[in-house]
Formats: C-alpha cells, sequence, structure tokens
C-alpha cells in the first residue's frame, strides 16, 4: 500500500514537471514572437456561423482569413464558408478571438499567424493552402473592365473572387489591386514591386522564411515589416508574387504620424538592416541558373518603383526555401536569420511544410532582374 502510494506520488510529479519544463520551453519562444500576453477570448475553433466568425469544423478550409482591429465587426462581404475560416485578433477590447494589447501592426499579424499555425498543425492535409491577413477597415471591391479578368465569368463576391484567383494561379503572395495600381494597359494579372499590406495571401510554404513578419524595426516604423515583405517576395519569387487587378482594395483609415508611434518612409534604413542578414562572400545558384549574390537585389534603391517581369501559375516553382539556401545566402549567426531556423523547427511548422516528408527539397530563387 505504502509503495502505491510512493509510486503515484513519483508519478505525479514526473507530470508535473513535464508540463512544467513543456510551458518553460514555450514562453521564452513566444515573448521572442512579441506576443507574450494576449489572451485567446475564444475557443480555438468557434462552433458559431455568424459573420466573420470561425466556421464548423466539419470542412477542412483552404483560406484562414487573420483579421486585425480595435474591435470585431462586420466586414462588408466576409462570412465564414466550410472553405473559409476567420480568426480576429483585437486590441482594444476583448471582441475577437485572441486579445492583444499594445501591439503592433506586425507583432499583432505573427499573433494570428501563431494561432492559425496551431490550428493547421493538427490537420493531416498540410492545413491552409493561404494564409489571408487583412486590416478592419478594409474594403474590397470587384473591377468591372472584363479586360482585367483572367476568366469569363467570376464570382460577385470580391473575396470569392481573390480566391478563385489564389486557387488558379497559386502565388508565393498574391495581393488585389490598389490606388498606385493603375497600369495604362489593362491586363489581368500583373508583377509589381510594392504592395500594401492592407490585404495579402500568402501560399502555405513562404512560412519557411517570408513569415511571420519581420518586426524588428517596429519601433523606428510599422511600414518597415511590410517592406522585409514586398523584397523578399521579389528577391525569392518574382514571377509569383502576383497583382489581381479583377478585385480593388479600398481602405478608410491612413496612419499617420500623429499617433501612438512615428512612421517613416525612410527605406532605406529597412534595406541597409536586412542587408546585415547576407552572407556576402556566398552566391546562390537561380531559378534560370545564374550564379549571383543576393546583396545584388539591393543595389542603390530602398523601393524600387518598376520591376520587369510577368505573372505566371505555380508550375513547377517550389516555394519551400531550404535550410541549405538559408545557411548558405544568409549569415547563419544573425539574430534574425537563427529566429527563422528556430521557427522552421518548430514540429507544428516544419508539419505543415514537409508533413512526413523528411528530406527538404532544393531551393532556387525566382530573383527580380537586376539592373
Amino acid at each position: 500500500m505504502i509503495r502505491t502510494q510512493m509510486a503515484k506520488k513519483k508519478c505525479f510529479r514526473l507530470s508535473l514537471f513535464a508540463v512544467v519544463s513543456v510551458i518553460l520551453l514555450l514562453v521564452p519562444y513566444m515573448a521572442r514572437l512579441d506576443f507574450p500576453d494576449t489572451v485567446i477570448t475564444r475557443s480555438p475553433i468557434s462552433s458559431s456561423r455568424v459573420e466573420n466568425d470561425s466556421p464548423e469544423t466539419t470542412g477542412q478550409p483552404q483560406f484562414v482569413y487573420l483579421v486585425q482591429g480595435a474591435s470585431r465587426h462586420p466586414i462588408p462581404g466576409l462570412k465564414a464558408t466550410p472553405n473559409r475560416e476567420i480568426i480576429w485578433l483585437t486590441y482594444r477590447d476583448k471582441t475577437g478571438d485572441i486579445y492583444f494589447p499594445n501591439s503592433t501592426h506586425a507583432t499583432g499579424r505573427n499573433r494570428l499567424l501563431w494561432e492559425a499555425t496551431e490550428r493547421a498543425s493538427k490537420r493531416n492535409d498540410g492545413g491552409y493552402l493561404y494564409y489571408l491577413f487583412l486590416d478592419d477597415d478594409l474594403l474590397l471591391t470587384n473591377e468591372k473592365d472584363k479586360k482585367r479578368w483572367w476568366r469569363k465569368n467570376l464570382p460577385s463576391n470580391p473575396f470569392e473572387r481573390f480566391e478563385l484567383f489564389l486557387l488558379d494561379f497559386q502565388p508565393a503572395v498574391g495581393f488585389p489591386g490598389y490606388f498606385f495600381h493603375l497600369p495604362a494597359v489593362p491586363s489581368p494579372v500583373g508583377v509589381t514591386y510594392n504592395f500594401d499590406a492592407i490585404f495579402n495571401g500568402f501560399h502555405r510554404h513562404t512560412m519557411s522564411f517570408m513569415l511571420p513578419y519581420i518586426s524588428d524595426l517596429d519601433h523606428t516604423s510599422w511600414f518597415f515589416a511590410q517592406w522585409f515583405v514586398i523584397h523578399i517576395s521579389a528577391m525569392f519569387y518574382n514571377s509569383n508574387r502576383v497583382l489581381c487587378k479583377a478585385v480593388y482594395a479600398k481602405n478608410k483609415r491612413h496612419h499617420s504620424s500623429n499617433g501612438a508611434y512615428t512612421d517613416s518612409n525612410d527605406f532605406r534604413i529597412s534595406r541597409d538592416y536586412f542587408r546585415t542578414w547576407f552572407n556576402k562572400n556566398n552566391t546562390v545558384k537561380t531559378a534560370n541558373g545564374e550564379i549571383i549574390y543576393l546583396l545584388q537585389t539591393f543595389k542603390t534603391q530602398a523601393m524600387y518603383l518598376d520591376i520587369p517581369g510577368n505573372a505566371s501559375r505555380k508550375h513547377n516553382m517550389e516555394y519551400r526555401v531550404s535550410t541549405k539556401f538559408i545557411t548558405t545566402a544568409f549569415n547563419k549567426s544573425h539574430p534574425g536569420v537563427q529566429r527563422i531556423l528556430h521557427w522552421r523547427s518548430l514540429p507544428k511548422v516544419r508539419n505543415i511544410l514537409y508533413g512526413s516528408e523528411k528530406d527538404e527539397p532544393d531551393f532556387f530563387p525566382d530573383v527580380f532582374p537586376l539592373h
């Protein structure tokens, strides 16, 4: 009897030690991603079906919409479907699925990504195909000019239209037209360097490097996190960062320097910081067989206005950036690179990127034409 009680106590202590160890391992990484104090305000998978809510778990949605705003509210045209899950992060009140006060634009999106990957990793199909980040003031509308349609018949709901575009082209990054995307010659899709963060769709394999957002310079400007996305997408996926001209994004609010932080449009700061990530001594092989230094992609410009290129469907393009490529092209001792390597090593992320596959395919970037 005494031995039995002692055995139970020992078993309890071991179980308690295991739980505490897991928590201690998890908390530092959560803190490094800048969301140690977030609160889940709803169950991980909501069973309600109201507008902008998560769908029931009967289906396996391909799209997860990650919305960030002060308070939860309806977004015109966007509601849950069997193929579309929606997760809200709010920073002023607890009306969303996640409450994250005092978050920045990038750290809020990273917290949403963390939640989405938690859900995706529990599926046996690789999880969501696309992670769509949007601001809560998004107004997505349709382009009526059929010269900008890639199909003769498109859905009337702009979100369904954009999802169809993602399925048809499967870009690494897809984004709608914005006020500075007004080309003289109508065409269904295009390639552009600069695109706004208001509504971006990321293929799940871009989690191998591009996501999570780089928030290192948020203390200087919230704009810089999107600059990193823009430059990485041009440097890795030139033909597969695709502008969809059949839908158009508008937003009611615009950040200004009068807020709680000061925005900087001096993208030389983000450019020069990102240069420190690279191994200047190593060359890489690109998708078209060239041997280049990735530092060449910076030249002297901080924000390219026009980069040649043609939008392409995915075909055989590999979006998963390999560990071999990262440790060759980048300075693996740099804290930012180490953070990416740690993120990739998380079981839930590896499950999304590779499933049961253990061997990483080689990665050859589709680099934008160098000037």
